[in-house]
């Protein structure tokens, strides 16, 4: 999503992240540790030459929120200079950003919001975006602090689609959708349980045809995980159906991704010779199809490549994982690729759209 920040504006492309609150762009000066933004991210933005740009002070109310929502074991201020600060992390670490908070103005088409942001000081991010721009469920989030504008925001919802392939486009759109437009029904929309975000009430996982999970359990949407974790029950009755299936095939599951808690497969060729080099896996339609039913009966049913996706590593790999300590499931980004997806907020339901982009 490409962002327009500060006077005079520097434009740059954000990731959207629906599984965290808090946004964030790399800043200048970055004084500890920085990461390569592409050119495409546009130029790493310099609060100091933004005339509309002011630090978050330490006694405000907007330093506090960022506070009680990351759960930050102290006082988020730099006394010297009275500048809130924050720290965030990813996943098990593959990412973190430290910095300060700042106001700026924000341009959305013709319009101005006044929008409150980390400025990123030691960033460790492998991505080429020049940040994260949270759409999570807190009041500081960027999706909501938009909502506070309902001249911009005349519907609290938002839409976005991610490209299976990455060169094709996809799209994010801001409040009204075509409602007709969501071929794949409709599923309940709730304010996660144990975090800041947004879930859905999965009732079944369907796997080669056999039913595996007819319970209903939540699952938070998290459009910055990659992978689909589920409850380790249900992830061992999908690694012994899809599993059988493979073999059939001539695919064989490897002990490595095993211990790693990835479901991946090697052929029989490369299984028993491997000499380094993984022969990519090119016939997608013999494969076995997923489906995931939701509550109200909205469904995902997967083509494979939403379900697959070829590792130099490790092989034919699913899109699937499980992680144990995690007190909900998630959905990743790769299952709902080509989808268009749609966060109703006011009216309390998502929505998906088969083929989208």
């Amino acid at each position: 999503m490409a962002v327009s920040l500060g006077k005079p504006p520097v434009v740059n492309l954000v990731a959207i992240d629906t599984g965290s609150t808090l946004s964030w762009v790399q800043c200048q000066p970055c004084a500890v540790h920085c990461h390569t933004q592409s050119a495409k991210a546009g130029p790493i933005f310099d609060p100091g030459r933004s005339y509309t740009s002011r630090r978050v002070r330490c006694s405000s109310v907007k330093c506090g929120e960022p506070r009680y929502d990351l759960r930050l074991q102290q006082a988020n201020c730099m006394e010297k200079e009275d500048s809130c600060t924050y720290s965030v992390t990813y996943g098990n670490g593959w990412a973190y950003s430290v910095g300060k908070m700042v106001t700026d103005t924000l341009r959305i088409g013709d319009s101005f919001m006044d929008l409150m942001f980390g400025c990123s000081m030691d960033v460790k991010y492998s991505e080429f975006e020049a940040g994260i721009f949270g759409f999570g469920s807190s009041s500081f989030s960027f999706f909501e602090q938009l909502a506070g504008y309902p001249d911009i925001l005349s519907y609290k919802a938002f839409s976005y689609c991610l490209p299976t392939d990455e060169t094709k486009p996809g799209y994010m759109i801001l409040g009204r959708y075509d409602r007709a437009a969501m071929d794949g029904g409709y599923t309940p929309l709730f304010r996660s349980i144990n975090r800041p975000t947004y879930s859905l009430t999965t009732e079944m996982l369907i796997a080669n045809g056999q039913r595996l999970v007819t319970s209903s359990s939540e699952m938070i949407v998290d459009s910055g995980a990659q992978r689909t974790s589920l409850w380790p029950s249900t992830f061992a009755l999908l690694d012994k159906t899809i599993t059988q299936a493979m073999s059939s095939i001539g695919y064989h599951r490897t002990s490595r991704a095993r211990q790693e808690s990835y479901i991946c497969y090697l052929s029989e060729h490369d299984y028993s010779g491997w000499n380094g080099t993984i022969t990519p896996f090119s016939n997608w339609s013999a494969l076995p199809l997923l489906e995931i039913g939701f509550a109200g009966g909205a469904a995902l049913a997967l083509s494979p490549r939403n379900v697959f996706y070829n590792d130099p590593h490790r092989g034919l790999c699913m899109t699937f994982a499980q992680n144990p300590a995690l007190r909900s499931q998630i959905l990743g980004n790769r299952v709902t690729r080509s989808f268009g997806t749609t966060f109703d907020i006011q009216g309390k339901q998502f929505g998906f759209k088969y083929a989208a982009c």
